[in-house]
């Protein structure tokens, strides 16, 4: 039933309204008129805001919200698949279903596709000092668990030696000391449970073959036996010790594999990535979805 059929019923018939021919109805029957293209101007503007009903500009106006932008040439229908799939997204949270979800969405990718997430990336770590006897620095793990690292060290004077090299963590007492002799040139690598000198083996020399690398920030040592009783700044004796200017400096580098801390990796297989603007969209993408202070990368694999 019309709007003006609605609004005649509710007049006394002796108004005549019924009449097609009369004034009454010809005002009557234009207000119905401007009732009904209301109504469909209101639907039109709830279907604009609906997916399963919205098209052409309000569809794209929909995927602007949740930062997904229509493809050339694409139409509606694929379009709106895609946003749908995409959505979830947003009421995941940023959680790796909700992640997947989106990037398999963008990509028009099946669920069968090995897109992945990869939590704590490994990364591989270098920290180098050049320190003498006596000397401290801090450093940690840098990662979500503790290291064992892989320790070179090297005598850096020319014409030098050290005795007994050893290397501690102050703030935990532990420590690795080779028993022996380090001259220039030498190189001493403890990894793996053994160690090296000139690539022959002396683990026997060590004190421990492995020292753990906290992820806290802890403070460090590097000393060796002197053969006189060389003199510390503000801990030793004038009169009793020999303050020596030339004692030997060394190398020591530590190498290992890091969890980086609040941080993943997408890996996302080449054949998926079809057009050349596809990896800028795909990062601006996962940079939407991921949590703050999160740091987000995309690798093609």
């Amino acid at each position: 039933m019309s709007k003006t059929e609605r609004i005649l019923k509710r007049l006394p018939s002796f108004y005549k309204a019924w009449d097609r021919r009369s004034l009454l109805y010809s005002i009557l029957s234009s207000i119905g008129k401007r009732l009904e293209e209301a109504d469909k101007d209101l639907d039109a503007v709830l279907r604009s805001h609906w997916v399963d009903t919205a098209v052409g500009r309000d569809l794209d106006k929909l995927g602007a919200l949740f930062n997904i932008e229509r493809r050339p040439g694409e139409p509606d229908t694929r379009f709106r698949s895609r946003l749908k799939r995409a959505i979830q997204e947003f009421k995941g949270g940023g959680t790796v279903k909700a992640i997947l979800t989106s990037i398999r969405a963008l990509l028009e990718a099946p669920e069968e596709a090995p897109i992945r997430i990869v939590e704590n990336p490994p990364r591989e770590e270098v920290e180098e000092v050049h320190v003498r006897s006596g000397d401290t620095w801090v450093m940690s793990s840098r990662s979500v668990v503790d290291a064992y690292p892989a320790i070179t060290l090297t005598v850096e004077s020319p014409n030098s030696q050290v005795t007994n090299p050893t290397i501690t963590n102050v703030d935990t007492g532990e420590e690795v000391r080779f028993n022996g002799v380090l001259r220039s040139g030498d190189e001493l690598v403890v990894s793996n449970g053994r160690a090296l000198l000139n690539g022959v083996d002396v683990t026997d020399k060590l004190s421990t073959t492995t020292i753990r690398l906290l992820r806290r920030t802890c403070r460090w040592s590097y000393s060796e036996v002197m053969r006189e009783e060389m003199g510390v700044f503000d801990r030793a004796r004038f009169d009793e010790s020999i303050f020596a200017i030339d004692i030997p400096q060394v190398k020591v580098v530590f190498k290992w594999t890091s969890l980086t801390p609040a941080a993943f990796e997408l890996h996302v297989p080449r054949e998926l990535l079809r057009g050349e603007g596809d990896l800028e969209v795909l990062e601006a993408t996962l940079s939407s979805i991921k949590a703050a202070g999160v740091k987000a990368e995309v690798k093609v694999v």
